[in-house]
This record gives C-alpha cells, structure tokens and sequence, in this order.
C-alpha cells in the first residue's frame, strides 16, 4: 500500500517544488550548493570526477520536483535522502564503471544517516546543541527583529500575521537559512561555486539518469504505477532533468553580487509563498535573508566539520573508488 503523505509533508513538497521553477528543497537540509561544496572538498580535486562527485552529491534532491502526491514523493524521499542505509546505498551497489562510481560516491555523501545532511537534520558539529545546524539557526531567524530598529516584531511575528502556522514559519526561516548560507560559501570561501555546480549540471554527468533508472526504476514501479516500469523509469528520468534546469538557475543566482542574490532569491519565495496564498512582501524574505546571513556567522567552522564527518564516516563504510587509476579517498 502506498504511504500517505503527512499534510505537513505535502505543504513542505508544494512549497519548495514551486522554488526555483517548481522544485522542493528537503525541510532543514544543506541546500544544494552547499552539498556541491562538501563534496568538492571530499573527493576529486579537479576533473570529471570531481565533477560527478558534485553532481551525485544533489542528486538525492531530484525528488524535490515529484509533487503530486500519485508519483509516490514519500517514497522517492526514504530512498534517495538517507533514512535507511539500505536504500540510499542502492545507487553506490547499482554502480559499475569508474564514472558511476564517482556519481555514487557523491549521492551517497549526502545521506542523512551519516552523511552530511546528519549536520544539517540531526546533530550539527559545531553549534552546542542537540539538533541540525539548520534547524537551530531557522530557529534562532524566527526570534530576530525584522526591522533591529524596531525589535518589538520578530520574523516569528511577521510570518504569523502573514497567516502562516509554526510549521510554515519554521519552513521559510530554513530556505532562508539555505539561501545565506549558499551566498556566504560562494562570496567568501569559493567564488566558483555557483559556476561548479551550474557546470556540473550541464556536462557529462548526465550519465546519472541511467544510473538513477538501474538503482530506483524496478521498486518504484512495484510500489507506485503497479509493476509498470517503463512509467517509472520516464517520471525519474523527467525528475532528474527538470533537477538540472533548477541546479543551473540557483548555480547563476548565487553567482551574483550578494544584493542580486539575494533579491532574485527573495523573488522567487514570495512567488511560492503567493501561489500558496501567502502575500509576502519582498522586502520581508529580503531582510530575512540578510540576517540569516548574520546569524550563520559561524557557518565555516560547521561547514568544515561535517566535511570531516562525511570524510570519515565515507571511508568507515567503504565508500572508495579508484580515479583514473589512483586511490581515492585512501590513508
């Protein structure tokens, strides 16, 4: 029988799948540059692998562009994203040439068990608390003045009196959380990042979608189209290209300068937040942004550890590879 998707599940699908043309972002997880700049860190320091490393490290969030509660996005969500080891380690097992290993490496570098995104939901590194960096800095942008000049109001209120609920406040202090800390990575630590990831998604690591349809395609049919495989293997094979599209759109955003950036960000939620009845003035999720950029100030420090986490953790289960012939992540 199929899972029922949670009413807060659906709201956080439609939410984030309208976000930059129609694609969800997971609740309290790094974004995706942010996954692309670990996995540049772990592997592969230049070339196609790293590349593919870069590109398998997003992948886990193609399922962000399945919505509609009949193509099963519940289901898509425990296989690609980590909540048990034997379904996100379908694609590193299903991986046979050097190259889909490189992709797999990097899928499997984002799981949420332990992989980075356990920084992000679970346990953060760095920041003394007993939860994901994310969800403690989301928090952290609810009780901030949206206006320091009149602290009275915090971004808490002010989604409040927008109409939404505590789930939904929570959800967009997150993507703005996500948003600075793309903007922060790409303005002080790599400069590149948004061209990386834009380029990740336009080169050769096409070669996933195969991969993709070889690890999911079979289980996906049996459990949401009734055994139909071709069915399944087309909705991921659409995902997974509508998945670029989104990935070249955030890559050129956060290439922008940091007030552009932010802007263009901005715009894009309020529109979310419009198609979900929401009126939301820009300058809102603007100043929201902004400081979270201010509290994520510290952001580096867990950055680096989780890269150390994922690092470890990567080579405890086994997760190596040869590049064009020389070890990969070994002693």
């Amino acid at each position: 029988m199929k899972r029922e998707v949670t009413t807060k599940a659906c709201i956080t699908l439609v939410l984030m799948c309208c976000l930059f043309g129609m694609m969800p972002t997971t609740a309290f997880s790094w974004s995706q540059a942010t996954h692309a700049y670990i996995a540049d860190r772990l592997g592969a320091p230049t070339g196609y692998d790293n590349l593919d490393e870069m590109w398998g490290s997003v992948e886990p969030d193609f399922f962000n562009y399945i919505f509609d509660p009949a193509l099963c996005p519940g289901w898509i969500a425990d296989q690609t994203q980590g909540t048990y080891s034997d379904t996100f380690l379908k694609v590193w097992n299903a991986a046979d040439t050097n190259n889909e290993h490189a992709l797999a490496y990097g899928f499997v570098s984002h799981n949420q068990q332990w992989g980075a995104d356990h920084t992000a939901h679970v346990s953060c590194r760095t920041c003394g608390q007993d939860d994901g960096y994310i969800i403690v800095k989301a928090k952290l942008l609810l009780n901030a003045p949206v206006d320091p000049a009149n602290p009275e109001q915090t971004f808490g209120d002010a989604f409040t009196g927008l109409g939404m609920n505590p789930d939904m406040a929570l959800l967009v202090a997150h993507e703005a959380t996500e948003e600075a800390i793309d903007i922060r990575l790409r303005n002080e630590v790599d400069p590149l990042l948004g061209r990386k990831l834009a380029t990740a998604a336009r080169n050769e690591t096409k070669s996933f979608q195969p991969l993709l349809v070889k690890t999911f395609a079979a289980d996906y049919a049996a459990y949401c189209f009734g055994g139909d495989y071709a069915t399944a293997a087309s909705v991921l094979t659409a995902a997974e290209k509508g998945h670029r599209k989104d990935m070249i759109f955030l890559g050129q955003a956060i290439s922008q300068p940091e007030p552009v950036a932010v802007q263009l960000l901005a715009e894009q939620l309020v529109g979310v937040l419009s198609e979900l009845g929401f009126s939301v003035p820009v300058e809102t999720v603007k100043a929201a942004i902004f400081s979270s950029i201010a509290i994520c100030a510290d952001y580096k420090a867990e950055i680096d550890a989780a890269i150390e986490f994922v690092d470890k953790n990567l080579r405890d289960h086994g997760i190596t590879y040869l590049m064009h012939g020389n070890p990969k992540n070994g002693p």
